[in-house]
């Protein structure tokens, strides 16, 4: 067996374990597929296997781990670590260290002392389609190239075992459909490849074992997975309100004099008390757009109305009182040290007690006031955000990608109170690639391609949210 765990507990404080009993064989060239609930220890798994938790993050493991030839939790044979394994995080923002894609997998080839690092760099950019962008700024790739630059510089030396985070968080359906190719191709090859992933059933056909991380232990077996992927979430498409919350005439944008259009004289209406799916592909303009409706940009020509008035002019709480974004990246909506400042700030905002709004948090927000929020799991950060976006009490609200990293439960769970603020007469924006809200919550559907905003029947997006998935899954 080239993976081994025999773990009785593993955590990152002695006595308060985040895993027990994890108990795995998996031989060369298998590929496990692990989901699980939000926050149940799916990556600290990882970071168990890989030695991480031990070596570099104080926590404890007691048990034994065997990576192919070496132990991981070894201080001695963890240097190891990084020639066996290639790793890909969740959030590529986070993993992408250097300026240009040539220098990122450069500089894990000349870590490992490769020869010829340059030759080889090139060839892995032209395997990932990447060698055309190989001396680009990375802040100019869309999402789909960052996570493809992420996969080039993970296997660029030929890792036995390569890891992948919830590799299609944050992916439109183009970018979910190369992912799955890469990862048959490396199976193909004879790699053992470890998986975690909420939306499983893209690589369901792929895997040679499938298991689910709960109740801090690692269950093997396909029946775990029928509950992840046969839950109904269905609510009505309905929206009765004829206010409009937003409206768009004839907009152009574009980031500065140089850069080309974003843009160009777009007009769109959205109505107070519904919910908008906006989608498109990486790079199209979603986010820029979500970031104009809130106020953060400024049109370049023609006009934004938000209730009437041009946000980017309201100052910062009425501006807060009308439209809150929450971005892609969840730490990025934070601005306190810890999440009792955050609950603070947003009662502050909104004018309600603290007292009371404490009362009414999830327990486990409650038990976690005097952490950072920057300690959080991924879902958990969404989760913490989301209840802040309910204390705030914006008219607007703009949420970029909210069910990444959200398991099954609590997607189930954001729809329902998307549905609340929906009947509180709100207007919820909802920029995504995830066909599920647009099938089960959106009232709407508006896509952003070729520098305009444009509305789609809810069957026509899903159907082009899945054809391209279903091409390469099939």
């Amino acid at each position: 067996m080239s993976i081994v765990v025999n773990v009785e507990e593993a955590g990152y404080i002695k006595g308060r374990p985040v895993l027990r009993d994890i108990n795995l064989e998996l031989g060369e060239g298998e590929v496990l597929l692990i989901a699980g609930p939000t926050g149940s220890g799916k990556s600290t798994f990882l970071l168990l296997l890989t030695g991480v938790l031990t070596n570099l993050l104080y926590g404890y493991v007691k048990g034994t781990v065997k990576l192919f030839d070496i132990n991981p939790l070894d201080p001695l044979e963890f240097s190891l670590v990084p020639k066996y394994v290639g790793i890909v995080l969740q959030s590529h923002e986070l993993q992408i260290a250097m300026q240009t894609p040539i220098d990122e997998v450069l500089f894990v080839l000349e870590n490992l002392k490769y020869p010829k690092p340059m030759e080889r760099a090139r060839l892995y950019l032209l395997r990932y389609g990447l060698l055309s962008k190989a001396g680009e700024d990375v802040e100019n790739l869309s999402g789909g190239e960052k996570k493809r630059l992420c996969l080039a510089s993970s296997t660029v030396h030929e890792p036995k075992l390569l890891i992948l985070d919830e590799p299609t968080a944050n992916l439109d359906p183009w970018g979910v459909a190369e992912v799955v190719k890469y990862v048959r191709e490396m199976k193909e090859e004879g790699k053992t490849i470890i998986i975690t992933e909420h939306k499983p059933d893209y690589f369901l056909n792929l895997a040679d074992r499938v298991a689910v991380i709960e109740d801090k232990t690692l269950k093997t077996g396909k029946e775990y997975f029928e509950k992840y992927l046969s839950r109904e979430l269905r609510f009505l498409h309905t929206s009765t309100s004829e206010k409009t919350s937003v409206e768009a005439e004839s907009m152009s944008f574009k980031y500065c004099k140089e850069c080309p259009l974003i843009f160009k004289k777009t007009s769109f209406s959205l109505k107070r008390g519904e919910v908008v799916a906006i989608v498109g592909p990486n790079g199209s303009g979603k986010t820029t757009l979500g970031k104009i409706i809130s106020g953060l940009l400024k049109p370049l020509e023609g006009r934004l109305l938000l209730m009437g008035r041009e946000p980017y002019r309201l100052k910062s709480r009425e501006l807060l009182r009308k439209v809150i974004y929450v971005p892609q990246e969840p730490a990025y909506f934070f601005v306190k040290t810890s999440i009792e400042g955050e609950v603070k700030l947003a009662s502050q905002v909104s004018g309600l007690e603290y007292s009371k709004v404490v009362e009414k948090l999830d327990p486990w927000i409650r038990a976690r006031l005097r952490d950072s929020p920057y300690t959080l799991s991924y879902g958990q950060k969404k989760w913490l955000s989301q209840t802040l976006v309910s204390i705030y009490g914006s008219r607007v609200v703009v949420l970029d990608e909210p069910t990444a990293g959200l398991d099954i439960n609590l997607v189930y769970r954001l729809f329902k109170w998307m549905l609340e603020l929906k009947k509180e007469g709100r207007t919820v924006i909802v920029l995504t690639h995830d066909v599920r809200v647009v099938k089960d919550i959106a009232d709407r559907v508006l896509v952003v391609c070729g520098k305009q905003v444009s509305e789609l029947s809810i069957s026509d997006a899903v159907e082009y949210l899945e054809a391209p998935v279903l091409e390469v899954i099939k």
